[in-house]
């Protein structure tokens, strides 16, 4: 298990979740975006998602995600016993 008690990487709570709290109703069939396990587990999934210039996530009405927040999600990585 890795010691993530000194990350000064983004937190769930405070970063990742509100970027995808918008989506929770159109992706709860497949995962609650608001819950840090279901986050956790399917990161590399959502990842792939989000940085895919051919389909970029999410989809219309929606716009991409923001670098920004493709960043915060990226550095939130090393955070997390994955």
């Amino acid at each position: 298990m890795t010691d993530n008690t000194n990350c000064e990487g983004p937190s769930f709570a405070d970063d990742i979740m509100p970027i995808f709290y918008q989506f929770q109703k159109q992706m709860i069939w497949r995962f609650d975006l608001t819950k840090y396990e279901d986050v956790k587990t399917n990161y590399d999934q959502i990842l792939s998602r989000i940085t895919d210039p051919d389909a970029p996530m999410p989809p219309a009405p929606y716009g991409p995600l923001s670098q920004g927040d493709i960043d915060t999600f990226t550095n939130w990585s090393p955070c997390f016993n994955k």
